[in-house]
């Protein structure tokens, strides 16, 4: 496409639009315990302000192929920055905590479709020669809002209440909302679509069945009936999701890319990462608070200078990918991740809770060195015009590895600190301990999974 460096007007809206989306999505985590006393709900019921905004994303995620198709570029960012500025509102008056599940449910279905639309977005308007910088450049916008995100809202719930971080962001999303009216252009080609209803109904069922039913476990065990059951229907429900989208001759997701070798691979290596991320961005400030006795606050300062490293990294691994690709970029990020895991574990109930900082440091930039090249390639492995379904591929697979790994780590911790009959600080950290020797044994698996990377630059 001629004339691709004219666009920076597109790149600046879709780029700050991304951002307010990730932002929002993790801006409340250190105001759970304030939300759960006020609306006296428990602690798996309040991770529900999570879990709802990831589901209701995952849904809307496959539909973004077929909603690009229909419906202009610049149509979709607005629709979704209106879903966002609306999400905002509600969830800043909220009554109820049910009135609040509902804002993060109507921000999600804007974050639904931006998040794909902005990938696809920038692969589209950046020469092939600048897609690993442009894939940095998204890398750095994504990934340092929801660490950031987390460690600001602690400073301005110490100043003021939980729902005035709904008025301090939406100036900025009104903001970005008016800029995309006025700047944003139509950069996308429109190819022929239709949408199957079957199949997002499937999709819903089986992912929304099979997160609930594995949250319950840490609430009613193992082997409860509203566990198995629900997990039961949810796997059923994704495999005929994946067997319809094989027979359909225009699927809302083409699940045929996964027949692409390069592209399979770097799924499996994005889906552990985005595990191992947000897994420790949850965990690491409760270890700090219950067992480490830190405030609130510096459980979220000490997340900070690893997020500073992150987005100075993630620009730099797309730089790089130019250079050398992505295979040994990615090989490198899963040492530093592996060995910031083994690290961690040796983090005692007496050490200083810096050491939690210097270990998140070299966390993060194993993860700046691993995500954005790994979209890279699996983009790069594609044909031009799959671009777009592997865009919502990539992106409901970051989306429900995030669901899946900080269900299960949360699980391994609340487990450990039920049947273990000791003090639940005590519990706490070894919980923690079992969920870090578990993750470090994924990111040793991903180290391992590089080393057969064979990507096709293009």
């Amino acid at each position: 496409m001629e004339g691709k460096i004219e666009y920076k007007g597109v790149v600046i809206v879709i780029l700050s639009a991304a951002f307010l989306f990730s932002f929002s999505q993790f801006l409340l985590i250190t105001a759970y315990p304030t939300i759960m006393d006020e609306f006296d709900v428990n602690a798996t019921q309040v991770q529900w302000l999570t879990t709802a905004f990831l589901l209701t994303t995952i849904v809307f995620i496959p539909m973004t192929g077929y909603l690009s198709n229909i419906f202009s570029s610049k149509t979709l960012v607005v629709f979704s920055l209106s879903c966002l500025v609306i999400g905002t509102v509600i969830g800043g008056w909220s009554p109820n905590f049910g009135t609040l599940v509902l804002s993060r449910v109507v921000q999600a279905i804007g974050a639904g479709i931006i998040l794909p639309l902005v990938q696809t977005i920038l692969l589209t308007v950046f020469p092939n020669e600048r897609k690993g910088f442009a894939m940095g450049l998204l890398g750095a916008v994504v990934n340092v809002a929801p660490a950031s995100a987390p460690s600001l809202s602690g400073i301005i719930i110490d100043f003021f209440n939980w729902r005035s971080l709904h008025w301090v962001i939406l100036p900025l999303v009104i903001t970005t909302l008016t800029l995309a009216i006025f700047v944003m252009r139509n950069v996308l080609e429109k190819q022929k679509a239709k949408l199957d209803f079957l199949s997002i109904i499937l999709s819903a069922v089986g992912f929304s069945f099979f997160i609930f039913g594995l949250s319950n476990i840490s609430v009613i065990g193992f082997t409860n009936i509203l566990v198995i059951v629900p997990i039961l229907i949810g796997v059923m429900s994704l495999i005929l999701f994946i067997r319809r989208q094989l027979i359909l001759s225009l699927p809302v997701l083409n699940i045929k890319l996964f027949y692409n070798s390069t592209f399979r691979l770097a799924m499996i290596l994005i889906f552990i990462n985005m595990m191992l991320l947000l897994s420790a961005e949850t965990i690491l400030p409760m270890f700090a608070q219950d067992v480490l006795g830190t405030s609130a606050f510096l459980s979220g300062f000490l997340l900070l200078p690893g997020t500073i490293l992150l987005s100075v990294l993630t620009i730099v691994s797309g730089n790089l990918y130019d250079r050398y690709g992505g295979k040994r970029i990615s090989m490198i990020g899963f040492a530093f991740t592996s060995i910031s895991l083994i690290l961690l574990n040796t983090v005692s109930m007496e050490s200083s809770p810096y050491w939690i900082m210097i270990h998140f440091c070299l966390f993060m930039i194993g993860f700046g060195f691993t995500l954005m090249p790994l979209v890279t390639v699996s983009m790069s492995a594609l044909d031009d015009t799959d671009i777009s379904h592997g865009s919502a591929i990539v992106n409901t697979v970051r989306q429900f590895a995030m669901t899946f790994g900080i269900i299960v780590t949360t699980t391994i911790i609340s487990t450990t600190t039920s049947i273990m009959d000791t003090s639940y600080k005590i519990g706490t950290y070894w919980g923690t301990t079992y969920a870090f020797i578990v993750m470090a044994i994924l990111a040793l698996i991903g180290l391992t999974f590089t080393m057969f990377i064979n990507e096709k630059k293009k």
